[in-house]
C-alpha cells in the first residue's frame, strides 16, 4: 500500500470526525504554515504575489500540478512534498469525508423520520398512516395544483422508513399527539394538516394538540363518528371534521338513484368536474343569481353555496337575490380557477 493511500485512510477514520469549525481551522494553519515556510524557504516567486500563491496552494495541495509553479531550491521542495502535499492529501481527504458524511446523514435522518421540518411553511402535514388509503390521499394531493408544488409531510408512527419514498417526506415519533412529533412535522407553520389515524379516540387527542399549537392553517380531521367529530369541533372550533357517510350515502342512493356516482365524482380529483373553493374579491357586489350567470358564462363553472366573509353558516343553493360580496364561494368545474374570483 503506498503511503498517499495509507494517508487518506488515515484521514477519512480521524479528520473526518472533526467538527466543520476544526477542518476549517486545520486549513487556515495548513495554509498559514505553508505561507511562512516558503517564504523562508527562499521561495519568494511563489509567495511575492498573494493570487500567484493561492493558485500555487491550491494546485499542490489538491495534488493536482500544474508544473507552471515549482519550488527552485532544495528546501523549498522538501517542505512542498512533506508539508503542503501529504497535508494537503490528508485535509482533502477529511473535507471530501466530511462532505459526504454529512449527506448520507441527512439522507439517513430523512428518510429514517428523524428529520425537522421546523423552518419550513406553507407545507402540508399529513398525520397518521394507513397503508393504502394514506397512499391514495398522498396521490391526490399531487393531483391538486394547490398542494403537489410544495413539501408533504407525513407524520407517523410504527414505520421504519419513509413509506412513499421521493413523493412525500417523513417524521416518525413515539406518539401522534406529541408536541414534540408535531413541531418537528411543521405543524405550526403548514398551510394545511390532514389528520387521520387508526381510532377516533386517536384522532380526537391528535386534534387537541394541534389546536394547542395554534396552527396558522386549515385542519382537516376524519372521524368514523360524527358524534367524535362534534366533541372535536366543540373543542377546536376553527377545525374541520370529516366523518364517514356511508350509511346516509346507502339511504340517498336507495331513494335517488345515482347519488353514491354523483357525490364521488365530485370529489374525485384529476377527472370530470370537481368541487372546488375559491375566495371572492372585496370589490365584488353582486346578487348570487348574478354571480352564479357570470360563473357559468366565464368560466363553465356552477357556484353551489357562498359563506359570507366572518361567517360560520354556509348557504347551500340560496335565493338568486341573495347579496354576495366579500366571502367564500364552492363551486362545481372541470378545473380550478386561478386566483380570486
Amino acid at each position: 500500500m503506498s503511503i498517499f493511500l495509507l494517508l487518506r485512510q488515515v484521514a477519512a477514520t480521524v479528520l473526518v470526525r472533526f467538527t466543520w469549525m476544526a477542518l476549517v481551522l486545520a486549513v487556515l494553519v495548513h495554509f498559514a504554515v505553508a505561507y511562512i515556510g516558503l517564504w523562508y524557504a527562499g521561495e519568494k516567486h511563489l509567495v511575492g504575489d498573494p493570487t500567484t500563491f493561492f493558485y500555487f496552494y491550491i494546485t499542490t495541495a489538491m495534488t493536482v500540478g500544474y508544473g507552471d509553479l515549482s519550488p527552485q531550491g532544495p528546501a523549498g521542495r522538501i517542505f512542498v512534498a512533506i508539508w503542503m502535499m501529504v497535508g494537503g492529501i490528508a485535509l482533502l481527504t477529511a473535507v471530501i469525508g466530511k462532505t459526504t458524511n454529512s449527506i448520507i446523514e441527512l439522507w439517513r435522518r430523512q428518510v429514517k423520520g428523524n428529520g425537522s421540518f421546523e423552518k419550513q411553511s406553507g407545507h402540508t402535514v399529513l398525520i397518521g398512516w394507513l397503508g393504502q388509503s394514506s397512499e391514495e390521499i398522498i396521490n391526490l394531493l399531487h393531483q391538486d395544483d394547490v398542494s403537489n408544488d410544495h413539501l408533504i409531510v407525513i407524520c407517523a408512527t410504527g414505520l421504519d422508513e419513509n413509506p412513499m419514498g421521493g413523493r412525500a417526506s417523513f417524521v416518525r415519533g413515539e406518539n401522534l399527539s406529541s408536541p414534540c412529533l408535531l413541531a418537528r412535522a411543521g405543524v405550526s407553520t403548514a398551510e394545511r394538516v390532514l389528520i387521520r389515524t387508526e381510532t377516533d379516540d386517536q384522532t380526537l387527542a391528535v386534534v387537541l394538540a394541534v389546536h394547542k399549537l395554534q396552527p396558522r392553517g386549515h385542519v382537516v380531521a376524519h372521524f368514523s363518528d360524527s358524534q367524535k367529530a362534534d366533541l372535536a369541533r366543540s373543542y377546536a372550533p376553527g377545525l374541520e371534521c370529516t366523518s364517514s357517510m356511508s350509511v346516509e350515502m346507502l339511504v340517498r342512493s336507495s331513494q335517488d338513484p345515482g347519488s353514491s356516482e354523483l357525490i364521488t365524482e365530485l370529489l374525485t380529483v384529476g377527472s370530470g368536474a370537481t368541487q372546488y373553493r375559491a375566495t371572492l374579491n372585496p370589490g365584488i357586489q353582486w346578487s348570487f343569481g348574478e354571480l352564479f350567470a357570470s360563473m357559468k358564462d366565464r368560466h363553465n363553472a356552477t357556484v353551489i353555496a357562498y359563506k359570507a366573509e366572518g361567517e360560520d353558516r354556509l348557504l347551500i343553493n340560496p335565493p338568486s337575490d341573495t347579496q354576495v360580496c366579500a366571502g367564500e364561494i364552492f363551486y362545481i368545474a372541470n378545473k380550478r380557477i386561478a386566483g380570486d374570483i
